[in-house]
């Protein structure tokens, strides 16, 4: 299987801020069983964190782009002018983390964990106890299903800085098909840049992905 950071060039040298939508549908449909079954997220010699849900996340500086106004790290959102983050950036915000595949004066692509296995080094799985606010071994297999839960293990961090925090490839076998989703809590968007602030009214671009299958 490719290496995730090769596809992700792959990816930043086919797509510019003013590709079509069923291009880069198409796009990410290729990324998503790297994140899926290419590799995992490991933690200095304590942690290997197992992406089960991705979902994509692409928003065009281009006016006559894809617009995605709910992506955090852009022009115009916070700060009018941004810095663009480095391939493969581990970026933390409200929603949890984002592993980022930007392209300067283009657009902002990022992938967040939205669901995730996580074992230690001893080969045990880990889940969030909601009461006590920490992850606890698991007698039996268990993923954790908040992206926001991942503060407690990666926060201070940097994605290949010092090798505290890197993606190691990793081939496993796919025998189910990998579900397509909408994302969760993503509302619709106009053509420019802001929100359609109407209840119910739930974007529809299918760029979550779901592993069905256990580690």
């Amino acid at each position: 299987m490719e290496k995730l950071i090769e596809k992700l060039k792959e990816f930043n040298d086919n797509i510019n801020g003013e590709s079509k939508y069923d291009d880069i549908q198409k796009k990410f449909e290729e990324l998503a069983p790297i994140f899926l079954y290419g590799g995992y997220i490991k933690v200095r010699d304590d942690y290997k964190i197992y992406i089960r849900t991705v979902e994509f996340y692409f928003h065009s500086e281009k006016d006559n782009g894809i617009h995605d106004p709910i992506v955090y790290h852009r022009n115009g959102r916070d700060l009018k002018d941004v810095p663009y983050f480095p391939l493969m950036s581990l970026h933390a915000h409200n929603s949890g983390f984002d592993i980022t595949f930007e392209k300067v004066g283009e657009y902002r692509a990022s992938a967040l964990i939205r669901s995730y296995e996580v074992k230690d080094n001893n080969g045990r799985f880990l889940v969030w106890n909601k009461e006590k606010k920490f992850f606890e071994e698991s007698k039996k297999y268990g993923y954790n299903n908040q992206s926001t839960y991942l503060y407690a293990l990666l926060n201070g961090f940097a994605l290949g800085n010092n090798n505290d925090i890197t993606w190691e490839p990793e081939s496993r076998v796919q025998t189910r098909y990998i579900t397509h989703k909408t994302r969760q809590n993503v509302l619709q968007s106009e053509s420019d840049f802001v929100y359609k602030k109407i209840i119910g009214e739930k974007c529809t671009r299918e760029w979550g992905f779901t592993r069905e299958e256990e580690i």
